[in-house]
């Protein structure tokens, strides 16, 4: 018996499409170099399609890991969206946003997937965009709000105002871990629907979406920042007496920009751990050509200025029209989700160091994510395969039981034969949904086992290394310019390209 150890299954540059089960959407994932431990967090829905539509799945969150390999996928649902899968590493829990018979609420899972609770507004309606867990363990969940005004003595765009004009307010509400509802605001009590709103974005009686606010975010003095879509502003609100504090952006925005035209439809506000801002410009207002890109901003509230100090625009300097978020993590890496995109453009990216991709996700068809987020700290028990020769045929097979087995290949066994080259993985139960192993590149079907073993080198000394390819195997002869990983005896591993030394 021969254990897989599977160090990566792509090549330098590959770009490649990972199997999936029917259940899912399938996506290409495109790996330009990245081999450490990386876990992405989708959720994958196709615009205005209808559950009887051609081709429709059940939208569901997803994790996928470094290779493109799907670690996970939630349990069939009747939700009809699915929104922002992200991870809380304090509480060590996931959340996500589903809308199940028009209403909205926020599932909360363990580190192992099983769902522990269920958010839901208190007497009033939650909002599908955002919700955050706060520095004191409440939950911030963004909220809507109506209310009927009279706007006949206005225009908009030249659109004449009803004197029963149905406003659509955007707010939050915070609620304690045990339900209990701390504090709420809503924007229309703070806000004019007037003299705020961008003609841009269109008016409509009923309901006016004059704000569409997208994110909600706990500044470091506990005071909240809110994204405004339709505003094209950033608000920030006193927590405990709801006032406006200053407003970033928009039609009487407090800051000026030195060096930057400012940002219009965004998405995503979030405060830095260095104090800074970031959020991720849609560019819709934009001159041509526009496009969209993950911003940074210093906000000096003396001078009352915001300075531009990085800015992440794709080679390809495309427009994203809506949704979409941009992450930066501690690794000086970047993720943008470019949400309403399609190919040939990316939906997401994982930017390097260098600002350059480093990995990159298509969806297929007219399938976005609202949001994606990269994690690196996630402890997730996959199900071991092994790979082994029974005296007449190379089998994959299962190392632990489990209550049901599905293979790429639709093989619902605990062993099945290898009988051609590609790629292979196996899902099992998991709490509430199905956890994924790791990804299996079958490359020569007379030797589809020849992967590269820890016990090989376990009689060397702790610097002794094998050189093996991004495929797992091991390489006698590299080639000059090619990307390859040095396997150490401790299980460390090293990318180096050979004539680099």
């Amino acid at each position: 018996m021969v254990a897989l150890l599977i160090i990566a299954t792509n090549t330098f540059g590959q770009s490649y499409f990972p199997p999936v089960p029917s259940a899912v959407y399938p996506y290409e994932f495109e790996n330009n170099g990245l081999t450490d431990q990386r876990y992405f967090l989708f959720t994958p829905f196709k615009l205005v399609t209808q559950p009887s539509a051609p081709g429709y799945k059940t939208p569901k969150p997803i994790i996928v890991d470094q290779n493109g390999a799907l670690v996970w996928y939630a349990d069939e649902s009747t939700a009809a969206f699915s929104l922002d899968l992200k991870w809380y590493a304090t509480q060590l829990q996931y959340s996500y946003t589903v809308v199940d018979n028009q209403e909205t609420m926020v599932v909360i899972m363990d580190d192992q997937f099983a769902i522990v609770d269920t958010l839901r507004a208190i007497d009033g309606e939650a909002d599908v965009h955002d919700v955050q867990r706060a520095a004191n363990g409440n939950w911030l969940l963004t909220t809507e709000y109506y209310d009927t005004v009279d706007l006949s003595a206005y225009t908009f765009g030249g659109t004449q105002g009803s004197a029963s004009t149905v406003i659509q307010g955007f707010g939050w509400q915070e609620i304690d871990p045990s339900g209990n509802l701390v504090y709420e605001w809503n924007s229309n009590d703070y806000i004019d629907p007037v003299t705020e709103f961008y003609n841009f974005y269109g008016y409509a009686a009923d309901p006016f979406d004059y704000c569409h606010g997208n994110a909600i975010e706990e500044d470091v003095d506990g005071n909240l920042l809110l994204s405004f879509r339709h505003l094209n502003a950033i608000y920030k609100v006193n927590r405990l007496t709801g006032g406006v504090i200053w407003k970033l952006g928009g039609q009487s925005s407090d800051f000026t920009f030195p060096n930057d035209d400012g940002f219009s439809g965004q998405h995503d506000i979030r405060r830095l751990p260095n104090g800074n801002y970031s959020l991720y410009d849609n560019a819709n207002m934009s001159p041509p050509p526009r496009k969209s890109r993950g911003v940074e901003y210093t906000l000096d509230t003396v001078n009352w200025t915001a300075t531009k100090v990085n800015e992440i625009i794709h080679p390809e300097e495309f427009f994203a029209r809506a949704m979409g978020n941009f992450q930066q993590t501690a690794a000086n890496e970047s993720m943008i989700c470019y949400g309403w995109c399609n190919r040939p453009n990316p939906s997401a990216t994982l930017f390097d160091a260098g600002e350059l991709p480093l990995a990159q996700f298509y969806f297929v068809d007219s399938v976005v994510s609202y949001r994606c987020h990269v994690e690196s700290d996630l402890t997730i028990n996959r199900p071991e395969i092994t790979c082994e020769w029974n005296g007449n045929e190379w089998q994959l097979t299962a190392v632990n039981p489990a209550a049901a087995y599905l293979w790429s290949t639709g093989e619902t066994t605990s062993a099945i034969t290898i009988t051609q080259t590609g790629y292979y993985q196996l899902w099992v139960p998991g709490a509430s949904g199905h956890i994924g192993s790791t990804l299996v590149n079958v490359t020569d079907i007379n030797n589809p086992c020849s992967f590269v073993g820890l016990d090989e080198l376990s009689t060397k000394t702790e610097l002794s290394f094998v050189l093996v390819d991004l495929v797992g195997h091991r390489v006698v002869n590299p080639k000059p310019d090619c990307l390859y990983i040095k396997l150490f005896a401790d299980g460390s591993t090293e990318k180096w390209v050979f004539g680099s030394e």
